[in-house]
């Protein structure tokens, strides 16, 4: 007997087991906007299934894989999937970066509170832009905020003919103040986790209630 789920930006992902391998498959509705990828997604990470393609007016995808290859790659047993608009018919100008679906957006960070926010947390992906790690949420006015503690660190960016919230991470998991919001400097500055400042540089802690705050 099949699994089904809804995937996160559209479509069906239905899974079948076939003794020790696993078939899938996804379908969504063929919109003409450009290319779509899917992600497989279990408790512990993601598996890149494959670039869907058009089949009777919808577009489609299925793949057969062993189930210990799911395993290692932390997606078994499977939790649902996701499909990405990673090319677009009608923007090239847009930047070309392409978003993975992110199963553990804590590890972008180390400030604990905002680790404990973001561990379990499904809906987001991430990225890399040079020196940084980027985590991003699709942006919608219909739907709630998904990080409220970081709402003046986000970005709203369109990236393969979609709006996205965007967050920036150095490499030591601290967020990264956008240029725009130091009243157009022309550079980012890191926004450090509680600790005693040292040589005049600004820190700042978050509260019980997710407040950002001076240490």
């Amino acid at each position: 007997m099949g699994e089904s789920w809804k995937m996160e930006g559209g479509g069906t992902l239905t899974l079948e087991e076939e003794g020790i391998r696993v078939r899938l498959w996804a379908v969504r509705p063929d919109d003409g906007r450009g290319l779509y990828k899917v992600w497989v997604r279990g408790r512990g990470g993601s598996l890149l299934l494959g670039t869907l393609i058009p089949e009777r007016g919808r577009l489609a995808l299925s793949r057969t894989l062993s189930r210990s290859t799911l395993e290692q790659a932390g997606c078994w047993p499977v939790t649902g999937g996701n499909s990405v608009l990673v090319f677009s018919f009608t923007d090239h100008t847009e930047k070309g970066e392409e978003w993975r679906p992110e199963p553990d957006p804590a590890r972008l960070c180390r400030d604990p509170l905002l680790r404990t926010l973001l561990r379990g947390r499904t809906g987001f992906f991430s990225g890399e832009e040079g020196e940084e790690h980027l985590l991003a949420a699709p942006f919608s006015l219909q739907k709630e905020f998904p990080l409220p503690v970081l709402f003046c660190l986000a970005q709203v960016e369109e990236r393969a003919g979609r709006r996205w919230l965007v967050w920036r991470f150095d490499r030591a998991g601290d967020p990264v103040i956008p240029a725009h919001s130091r009243g157009g400097a022309g550079h980012t500055r890191v926004v450090r986790p509680a600790q005693q400042p040292e040589g005049g540089e600004d820190h700042v802690h978050f509260d019980h209630k997710g407040a950002p705050g001076p240490v």
